[in-house]
């Protein structure tokens, strides 16, 4: 026996008898029971041995050492004291190895040990110091966070709080905080391994159990809440985890004791604030009192700016992106790096967490429940004007999107099957009405509360109206009731798979985190930036100008604050950098967005069954024909409309900001982008399935950053002002160019209809519904214009857009895509002459001293800013001019596409656009083009004028190779404009080019040639006036023009008009232009026996 009573003695620290004293250092103390010996020895029959610790006997020793007389300033608390017998049970346990007997009186004692620290927490029937008593099972919490990796000082300063307030309330002598705080620090003891699941398993169905499980992750969540990725949450975040991974601990967390009682009602609370639609519930799931996991997704680089919002310390601002500007970009680069590591850590404890709570059959639906609520309460992240106060920062959504990403992980391949499970008629059963349940324990499980009903509820749908959106959804949910409670498809989000579940919420998540935050970035912050950088540097000039030292003083105090600001923001845009460039997300971004647009292109193609259900594999992409067949699939038509636009703002910021992530190769992000340019190139030719033209430009635009590019081109170049890039691309980004180019001519489907589809699509662009949409399209087309010219150097693409140029018989999408480049160069060339005098008159302004100096200060920089602003539009405008000259020069290197343009209606407005150019180009007109430095604006007039002359060129040499019936027209058709045909305009644009040796031999002696043919066609067409005389019969007249018809025709009003100039009209107008209604060439009626007149009177007039 005397083996077991010192396993006893070293276990519990405990002797009956002070024989041998131990060492004084020895820790824990042991404490001699006397009283209990000599209560023993009273006890026992006369003679009989003295009492010894054995397994009949520990109960009455822990009762004496627990309860009866306690120890005075023993170093460990009772709880802890608790804990530090489990531990060393445990070690007893690892030194007994077969001794079964040992093992019996180590579990023996085990069992004690959890009894009695279940009577200390949850019936409290052990006495403990009253600050202790009040603290209760947080000590639990306390015991993990040393376990996980917490310094006993960082536990003492985060315990400092509580004894603060236990001096308050008498319980720790006054003035004792700290000292209490480091003396109860000292005496913790690092969770023991497996004592947490032992004691959860053994009061499983304890109240208690449930309390102390509430407490302690609500302690944790408020701990956590002050936390930076600098600050080491890990302890935090792993302390959770181990709670979480205890079965009765994960109920107890979020579920509480007993559903109805004043305990559930608190803990509804912890869990979820009351009303997730309520005003300012978006931000209460950060704030530890109403949502106790909110906190451990708030922990970001990020700052959260919102007033009363607890500050992260460290501060990642301060430590890491301080004085950006000046900082070396290796330093960046290695803040930012550290920071990723940090947070993918982080976000790797929190997806375990999330698992734990979703593995745990009844914490499964309120944890989809509170990621579907903590979405639908900062829904109003995703509008353009936002209330930051009433809403949870961009860290936290950028965390809890990491988190989704990696649920969706085992089924984002191509491949996988499991992806089939997606179903569209979540979408309809998630805007059903709210209505009271306590499936979860909370306030928020309601068959369509908190997933996503008002989300969806408000979202314009991809190509439906709200009734055939509303049909759709009645149907889906009768379909899915009467399918009864074994189908997929439920009338309740419950009742769909994880996988349908997860990946409807995580496109949720990246609606309102991730992608809101990149759209934030490049447009609200940059225009922040660029206005704080402006206000710098306008305070720099008032100094350099201001001769009174008082007012010098006054700005340069003010200047430096705006130097704060401006460092301030720089600081924050390197923050957000290193959470949305980080491979990880961008991986996991890409790869869900990549499944999203495989999923979109089933739904269009195969469409869904009377449920709406999805997930039948579509057609392969090779046999396809576009556009896709119409009516569209509801299932797919009802989608919303982010679904899409989401992808192509996510693919646009990362290929502006950090192209070398995009290719397939990269390190931890790399996904193969063929299947987004397939399914891109669909949509974009199918108006009835995507029906915003804005949105099917947009798929465009993430095809042109995808261009290859030369060694040397410039990324924001190609002649597109309207794209602001984040960087230049790296020169890594090089290497993408043989992976990029055969994005676009290795896919059948894609070299067959993309040039047609871009050509229907520049014109469809011309009436947009969003706002800003008439200087949108000029962006629009310039993008569009950038990747025709690419595919027009491919020869597969360039005979698929001849070919498509014939089978229209020259008429067609390409004739309205001529008309539209002619419509925009004249406009493009009106626009740039007004912006070119603002220009001008601000510039002379500003550079006479004595008018300049008179104007107040007010003034002067109200000058400024509309000099800026007109000088940034102007160089929209001649750049988007150069593009619509650029795109006319090539297409007419080739008959078919120069045939469009000699069309009788459409070669006179080509001449019109060219002479009017050209005449502003060399003629008196050319005086309103100077500004100073017109190569900030882009503006080089002998580049214009070369690319102008060559487009004539063009067409002259095609239309005379290759004549149509009545032979040549070109020329003739340019002499005889008489608004601004001169010929020595021709002359003088020879002068201008040949000096600068910008002409061969050979155009230098055409262009010369054609001048002169035009000017013979013009003397012609003077003289044949002259012999038709003033007098027109009226009959003969032309309602349009007023002039001498050739081919009349007459409209369903009833009027008769020249074919030519009808159809000019109707390029720009589907109308009448009498009446007003719509018209097709169809409806004209031709006039033979007029024609015949005209004609007849014609010969007599010149006999």
């Amino acid at each position: 026996m005397a083996d077991l009573e010192g396993l006893f003695s070293r276990i519990f620290a405990v002797k009956l008898y002070n024989d041998a004293p131990g060492p004084t250092s020895q820790n824990p103390p042991v404490v001699v029971l006397s009283a209990l010996a000599q209560e023993l020895e009273a006890e026992a029959a006369a003679g009989a041995a003295r009492p010894t610790l054995d397994a009949a006997l520990m109960d009455r020793v822990l009762v004496a050492r627990l309860i009866e007389s306690p120890p005075a300033n023993y170093p460990q608390p009772p709880i802890h004291y608790l804990l530090g017998c489990y531990e060393r049970s445990s070690e007893e346990l690892r030194k007994a190895g077969a001794n079964e007997r040992v093992k019996a009186a180590v579990a023996a004692a085990r069992d004690l040990i959890l009894n009695y620290t279940g009577l200390a927490l949850f019936a409290g029937m052990l006495p403990q110091p009253p600050s202790l008593e009040t603290r209760g099972s947080l000590q639990l919490m306390d015991a993990l966070l040393l376990r996980h990796g917490l310094s006993t000082v960082a536990l003492a300063t985060a315990v400092a709080p509580y004894f603060a307030s236990a001096v308050q309330a008498g319980a720790v002598p006054y003035g004792g905080a700290n000292a209490a705080a480091s003396s109860y620090a000292s005496g913790v003891v690092p969770m023991p391994v497996g004592f947490l699941e032992e004691l959860a398993g053994r009061y499983d169905n304890d109240e208690g159990l449930a309390e102390a499980a509430s407490k302690m992750v609500v302690e944790l969540s408020r701990l956590v809440s002050r936390i930076s990725p600098l600050g080491d949450p890990a302890p935090h975040l792993t302390s959770l985890a181990h709670i979480l991974s205890c079965e009765p601990l994960t109920r107890g967390s979020v579920l509480a004791a007993a559903a109805g009682g004043p305990a559930a009602a608190q803990m509804s609370r912890h869990w979820l604030p009351a009303d997730v639609r309520a005003a300012g519930a978006g931000r209460a799931v950060v704030q530890p009192g109403s949502c106790w996991l909110g906190p451990f997704f708030n922990i970001s680089p990020i700052p959260d700016d919102v007033q009363g919002a607890p500050p992260q310390e460290p501060s990642v601002l301060a430590q890491c992106f301080a004085g950006a500007e000046q900082r070396r970009p290796g330093d960046m680069a290695s803040a930012s790096s550290a920071l990723r590591l940090a947070m993918r850590n982080i976000t790797g404890q929190l997806h375990g967490c999330v698992k734990s709570l979703l593995k745990c059959r009844t914490t499964k639906s309120p944890m989809l429940r509170w990621l579907g609520a903590v979405l639908e309460a900062n829904a109003g992240r995703a509008k353009l004007q936002i209330q930051p106060e009433a809403l949870a920062g961009e860290g936290f959504l950028a965390n809890v999107a990491a988190v989704l990403l990696k649920l969706c992980g085992p089924f984002l391949a191509d491949e996988s099957a499991f992806w089939k499970r997606v179903d569209p008629g979540f979408v309809a059963a998630a805007e059903r009405t709210a209505t009271p349940s306590s499936s979860s324990g909370g306030s928020t499980a309601a068959p369509g509360g908190g997933m996503l009903e008002v989300s969806y509820g408000n979202e314009t749908r991809l190509a439906a109206g709200r009734e055939e959106e509303a049909g759709w959804r009645e149907r889906v949910l009768s379909h899915a009731a009467a399918s009864g409670s074994g189908s997929p498809a439920s009338p309740d989000v419950d009742g769909y798979h994880f996988i349908c579940q997860a990946f409807f919420l995580t496109a949720q998540a990246l609606h309102v985190g991730p992608v809101r935050g990149m759209t934030y970035l490049s447009e609200d912050m940059g225009r922040e930036l660029r206005w704080l950088q402006g206000v710098v540097g306008q305070f720099e000039a008032a100094i350099q100008e201001s001769s009174h030292p008082a007012e010098r003083a006054i700005l340069e105090g003010r200047l430096q604050q705006a130097r704060g600001q401006l460092d301030y923001m720089q600081a924050r845009y390197q923050a957000y950098l290193a959470v949305l460039l980080d491979p990880a997300l961008v991986g996991d971004m890409l790869a869900f967005y990549r499944l999203m647009a495989s999923w979109l292109f089933s739904l269009a193609t195969s469409g869904g069954g009377a449920g709406g259900a999805g997930g039948a594999p579509p057609p392969p992409a090779a046999s396809l024909t576009l556009p896709l067949p119409e009516p569209a699939p509801q299932a797919f038509t009802c989608m919303p409309e982010y679904f899409l636009e989401d992808m192509c703002t996510g693919l646009l910021f990362l290929g502006r900001a950090a192209p070398q992530l995009l290719s397939a190769a990269a390190e931890g992000s790399g996904v193969r982008l063929e299947r987004f340019v397939e399914v891109f190139t669909c949509l974009m030719a199918s108006p009835g399935y995507v029906r915003s033209a804005f949105l099917r430009s947009k798929l465009s635009e993430v095809l042109e950053l995808w261009l290859p590019r030369g060694e040397g081109e410039e990324e924001a170049g190609r002649g597109n002002p309207f794209r602001r890039s984040l960087r230049a691309p790296s020169s890594s980004s090089s290497g993408l160019s043989a992976e990029l180019a055969a994005l676009f001519n290795c896919s059948p489907l894609v070299v067959r209809h993309l040039a047609p589809v871009l050509v229907q699509l520049y014109n469809d662009i011309e009436h947009t519904e969003r706002q800003g949409a008439f200087y949108f399209k000029f962006s629009m087309r310039v993008t569009i214009a950038n990747i025709l010219r690419y595919l027009w150097q491919q020869p597969q693409h360039r005979a698929v857009w001849l070919a498509a140029v014939r089978a229209e018989q020259y008429r067609g999408h390409g004739e309205r895509f001529a008309n539209m480049l002619l419509n925009d160069l004249t406009y493009l060339l009106d626009e740039t002459l007004r912006l070119l005098r603002l220009v001008r008159e601000a510039e002379e302004l500003k550079g006479d001293e004595a008018r300049w100096g008179a104007m107040p200060r007010e003034e002067r920089d109200e000058s400024l800013r509309q000099l800026e602003l007109n000088g940034n539009n102007l160089r929209a405008m001649i750049q988007s001019a150069t593009s619509v000259i650029d795109t006319l020069n090539f297409i007419t290197e080739e008959v078919d596409t120069t045939r469009t343009l000699l069309q009788p209606h459409m070669v006179t407005r080509l001449r019109d656009s060219l002479n009017y150019f050209l005449a502003h180009l060399v003629g008196p007109e050319r005086r309103q083009l100077r500004v100073r430095q017109p190569e900030k604006y882009g503006f080089n007039a002998r580049e214009l004028l070369r690319g102008l002359v060559t487009v004539y060129l063009h067409v002259d040499s095609l239309d005379r190779a290759a004549p149509g019936p009545g032979g040549p027209v070109f020329a003739a058709a340019v002499g005889a404009d008489k608004r601004s045909f001169r010929a020595e305009y021709f002359m003088e644009a020879l002068s201008v080019l040949d000096s600068s040796g910008l002409l061969s031999l050979s155009q230098r002696e055409q262009l010369g040639s054609l001048s002169q043919r035009a000017l013979a066609a013009s003397s012609a067409e003077e003289a044949e006036e002259e012999e038709m005389g003033g007098e027109v019969p009226e009959e003969f007249a032309c309602g349009i023009m007023s002039t001498v018809m050739k081919d009349p025709v007459q409209l369903p009003s009833g009027a008769v008009v020249d074919r030519p100039n009808i159809l000019r009209h109707l390029l720009s107008d589907p109308t009448d232009p009498f009446s007003r209604l719509p018209l097709a060439e169809e409806q004209l009626t031709p006039l033979p026996e007029l024609a015949a007149r005209i004609g007849e009177w014609r010969r007599a007039r010149r006999g």
